[in-house]
């Protein structure tokens, strides 16, 4: 640490590469003193932005750096693994965007990398570090919904703009990308773990003109559920291959139990937990006006400064993804499939 500060390096300047280093940039106790781009352009503006005079082209030359304490791992999926080992090799803190990875190997080896080296990996997971999550988790528990509940998400979305993120081989697609947060916090607010999974899935854009250069797509459109040891359900209804212009209004999660319903929301800086009971009207259980994405950092400067476990770590990261590689081989054989199965 220089001047009683982390220094931080964000390798990858796309969209949440810059999420990050704005955040870092607010913490009093950190600051960024790297940042890393295979495109110049982004690189560049995001070094201007944090006032830094000078940016690399190879993640490598910047965390090895002295002045490097942690790095923000912003790439594509199929590169989480080798920055972050990268990083924890040389004695750096991590905090890689999920998924975790592709396959459980490369999240094995994240996880080895840090027991090994003593450092600490963070995973991306923001709606962790809302405190609505924990009040949902808290309200469940004590019976207000009764068990078993049933918990419904969606989001449905034109062609990603980012066609990256319907490669097979480098984001897997929204079963992948975006199952891992629903499976994440459902695994914590019903303090139970998946036991099976059954879904079907499609790729609607498959043969759309703007996707042709990808040479694996990844299934875009899921109807997914999830079920836990607890006896509650997860049920995950996902669409990315709608045509452009196409994106129907996004909906509250969704939680029904025997004793009523909840409505769920996980806005950037605003999340909210609604109920409804019989015989009564809505009413708010919890509320949260904060930037969740700020919470995430702040906890993982706070987990290494404090020699603490990060909210969200590998483990959490691998049990995630180990479910969304259990939802698309039940897609690819129709037929449900159990998640300890999954290696």
């Amino acid at each position: 640490m220089k001047n009683g500060k982390l220094g931080v390096c964000v390798v990858g300047c796309g969209d949440l590469g810059t999420v990050h280093a704005l955040r870092w940039q607010r913490l009093a106790e950190a600051e960024v003193v790297a940042v890393v781009d295979v495109d110049q352009e982004r690189a560049c503006k995001l070094a201007e932005t944090c006032g830094l005079d000078q940016n690399d082209a190879d993640y490598r030359d910047a965390i090895v750096r002295s002045d490097v304490d942690v790095v923000s791992v912003c790439v594509p999926t199929a590169l989480h693994v080798d920055v972050a080992v990268f990083a924890m090799e040389h004695g750096k803190h991590a905090i890689s965007e999920k998924p975790i990875g592709l396959t459980l190997e490369a999240a094995d080896r994240m996880i080895a990398a840090a027991e090994r080296h003593g450092v600490k990996l963070a995973l991306g997971f923001m709606r962790r570090h809302s405190p609505v999550l924990p009040a949902l988790r808290t309200w469940l528990a004590a019976g207000h919904l009764g068990r078993p509940v049933l918990y419904q998400a969606r989001d449905y979305r034109q062609i990603r703009p980012k066609r990256v993120m319907h490669d097979a081989n480098v984001n897997g697609g929204p079963v992948i990308d975006m199952g891992v947060h629903l499976f994440d916090l459902w695994s914590y607010i019903f303090d139970a773990e998946p036991v099976e999974v059954f879904a079907r899935g499609f790729t609607f854009a498959k043969g759309r003109e703007e996707l042709r250069h990808i040479e694996h797509l990844a299934v875009d459109t899921a109807d997914i559920s999830v079920r836990f040891a607890s006896g509650d359900v997860g049920t995950f209804s996902v669409c990315w291959g709608l045509p452009p212009t196409v994106t129907p209004e996004g909906t509250p999660d969704v939680v029904l139990g025997p004793r009523g319903a909840a409505h769920v929301q996980y806005g950037r800086d605003h999340q909210e937990l609604t109920a409804l009971h019989e015989g009564r009207e809505w009413e708010t259980v919890a509320v949260c006006k904060q930037d969740m994405y700020q919470l995430e950092i702040a906890n993982f400067a706070h987990a290494i400064l404090n020699d603490e476990a990060p909210l969200a770590g590998g483990q959490d990261g691998r049990r995630a993804l180990q479910v969304a590689l259990a939802a698309l081989r039940s897609i690819a054989a129709g037929l449900p499939v159990r998640v300890v199965d999954v290696s």
